[in-house]
């Protein structure tokens, strides 16, 4: 009998393998840690990468209407 040990692999589509760094002093630091805890995400990174995605998106939109 096999024994599975750990977590399941993530598909491929949804594995996250690229980073983006951003230099920050502690208390920019642990003013967005506080604010991803009062939002309730599950991690201060979740809760970045939400932001910048919805930001990238209203942007596009935006940059699009601007061209009609």
């Amino acid at each position: 009998m096999e024994i599975k040990m750990g977590r399941p692999p993530v598909p491929t589509h949804l594995k996250r393998d690229k980073r983006l760094v951003v230099m920050l002093t502690d208390s920019e630091n642990e003013l967005l840690a506080e604010a991803a805890k009062d939002a309730g995400t599950a991690s201060l990174s979740d809760w970045v990468r939400d932001l910048l995605l919805d930001a990238a998106a209203k942007g596009r939109n935006n940059s699009a209407s601007k061209r009609e």
